[in-house]
């Protein structure tokens, strides 16, 4: 039921400094810009984000899968690859080695160097940095041809959002959840070590977690991780009216909202402001308290 990732939503704790290090360092354009209406705060169920601005970014490829930043500063227990719902937000790039050189005075933190993500010619090639506001972004090379599940390359030097990271206590409920509430076809679980993963959290290096996809037809996945390790990961908090902090919502397109049976913070209805477009949206709370925004698109 789940069409494409159409938009990310960031709660950053300064919209200026966010908007230049992403046009500055990773050529994104601004498309939109505004304030949070009592319509859009209605539909998602948070009230108390009525009036805090907003900019929305495109990729310089022109891709329609956008990154919304709203300014908020507060981040309750939020540190980063540490709180359970979406983590990270993984970007396709064309040269990861040279862009690795050029975020290193920026305000960009490099935490995981460039590396192929298997020992094969055609590998994946990735590194991971924190956003000024210590969201964590992938940055990852994928040739042509070069993914099993056809989900492109980058166009522009740093183009679209195509894969969501999102961690969990319990692998069974997050396969399960995308399987029954979107009627996704969801990869069996296997163990994978996450080297940066294991460094955020203090972790030996040797440290694995079981991973599974949420496949889509093309271009985007969805990445699903089990965290449970003892104390080490947590739910994260949200202040009442508020969106969850740094990476927050993740924004999906599907032929039909009303097909889709979840329990929705408000009755879906049409938002008239870019880049729903009079679209009807409906916002749900998944398992590991990841906000999902579903917007009708024919």
């Amino acid at each position: 039921m789940l069409k494409s990732i159409m938009m990310v939503t960031m709660l950053v704790t300064n919209l200026n400094v966010t908007e230049e290090a992403y046009n500055e360092y990773l050529d994104y354009e601004i498309v939109s810009q505004g304030i949070v209406d009592e319509d859009l705060a209605e539909v998602w169920g948070a009230d108390a984000m009525v009036d805090h601005p907003y900019t929305i970014m495109q990729p310089s490829s022109g891709e329609p899968v956008y990154l919304r930043f709203i300014e908020d500063e507060e981040k309750m227990n939020y540190r980063p690859m540490g709180t359970h719902g979406w983590n990270s937000t993984e970007i396709l790039v064309q040269n990861p080695d040279q862009l690795a050189t050029e975020l290193e005075s920026s305000a960009f933190e490099i935490i995981g160097m460039p590396y192929d993500l298997y020992p094969t010619p055609d590998a994946p090639r990735a590194m991971q940095v924190l956003g000024p506001s210590d969201e964590v972004l992938y940055l990852t090379r994928i040739i042509p041809e070069g993914s099993g599940f056809n989900l492109g390359s980058a166009q522009s030097y740093v183009d679209r959002v195509f894969i969501m990271v999102l961690g969990g206590a319990s692998m069974e409920s997050l396969r399960e959840y995308y399987k029954s509430a979107f009627d996704m076809p969801v990869t069996e679980a296997s163990d994978w070590k996450i080297g940066v993963l294991a460094r955020m959290n203090n972790l030996p290096d040797d440290s694995v977690f079981p991973l599974a996809l949420v496949e889509f037809e093309e271009n985007f996945l969805i990445e699903l991780d089990e965290w449970n390790n003892g104390d080490t990961f947590e739910s994260r908090q949200v202040k009442e009216g508020h969106l969850p902090p740094s990476t927050s919502m993740v924004s999906f397109s599907t032929n039909s909202i009303d097909q889709i049976n979840v329990e929705w913070k408000h009755e879906p209805q049409s938002i008239d402001a870019f880049p729903y477009n009079g679209s009807k949206v409906g916002v749900t709370v998944g398992v590991a308290g990841e906000w999902i925004e579903i917007i009708e698109s024919e």
